[in-house]
């Protein structure tokens, strides 16, 4: 989780009963926590928005907060220029404890020989796409449980669009509709259509990669509001008024999305700001740079004890 959407559920937790808003549509005003964009209750994580004493979750919630509280500082995978504005409001929070972004994390390490991983077929193929970033890379993570009926959907939605695309499935049940094999073969999927899970949003911004954001659990609405409304680097899918289908996308909103994305002037827009992104994160995890000067510190600091 990123600094921002840690203080906002830490700050909702605490104060939710005093929060001042006519419905779950109207913007939230959180004194001390500046946000870079609008936020409404609605909006807000499921666990904050229904908090119950009796429920387990609720108690886990509670008790991690206040080991947090009572700790020496946390740990982030995140970089100081994407969270230079929420670091004092996540600290005042406490009265010790410090965040210390260390990310991305995932750039420290050396990349392994591809070939070695059981790619080579993957990337052969991806060699072989004639334009430049037009493939599109697709997957919802670990967590979230996506029923057959809305993978149904964005098999189709993928196929319509026209690009190319690289999709992970986790699903053990759902298998392609009839016949789609043979009428997506050869097709191309420069983007991320992704939950926006923490990681996946570091990952995609760090490496200049635009994504398009299908929130689906936890803080990942928070993540999705940060990459799209605070640093522009995304876009959003839209989503259904009435889920009883079990759809919660709709294979047109996808094929839709994604032609914007990849083609749009929205899509350009969000890909140039990544990239932006993208160099700063780099240059934070190099010596010298943000990420790495704090890790330094930190390490000085607990010889210190």
């Amino acid at each position: 989780m990123d600094v921002l959407s840690m203080a906002i559920c830490k700050y909702t937790w605490v104060h939710q009963p005093h929060l001042k808003a006519k419905s779950v549509s109207d913007p939230l005003h959180l004194p001390g926590v500046k946000l870079p964009f609008t936020l409404t209750s609605a909006e807000l994580p499921e666990t904050v928005n229904k908090q119950n004493q009796d429920d387990l979750l609720s108690k886990l919630i509670e008790e991690v907060g206040e080991a947090n509280a009572n700790s020496w500082g946390v740990v982030v995978n995140s970089f100081e220029e994407l969270e230079k504005s929420h670091i004092l409001c996540f600290e005042s929070f406490y009265s010790e404890a410090k965040a210390w972004c260390l990310g991305p994390l995932f750039l420290y390490e050396e990349m392994e020989d591809l070939e070695k991983r059981n790619f080579s077929m993957l990337m052969q193929w991806l060699v072989e796409q004639i334009t430049p970033d037009s493939v599109i890379y697709v997957s919802f993570g670990t967590q979230a449980d996506v029923s057959d009926t809305q993978l149904d959907e964005v098999a189709f939605g993928l196929k319509e669009s026209g690009f190319p695309f690289v999709w992970l499935v986790r699903s053990k049940t759902w298998t392609l509709p009839g016949g789609m094999e043979e009428k997506i073969k050869g097709k191309a999927v420069g983007g991320f259509l992704s939950h926006c899970g923490w990681n996946s949003v570091l990952e995609s911004v760090s490496v200049g990669m635009p994504l398009l954001a299908w929130p689906m659990i936890a803080e990942q609405s928070l993540n999705t509001k940060l990459i799209v409304d605070g640093l522009v680097a995304g876009l959003s899918l839209k989503r259904e008024q009435n889920c009883g289908s079990g759809v919660v996308v709709s294979r047109e909103a996808i094929c839709e999305g994604v032609r914007e994305l990849m083609e749009g002037e929205k899509g350009r827009n969000a890909k140039e700001r990544a990239q932006a992104l993208g160099r700063v994160a780099r240059r934070a995890v190099q010596e010298g740079g943000s990420s790495d000067v704090t890790l330094s510190k930190m390490i000085a600091q607990l010889r210190g004890f």
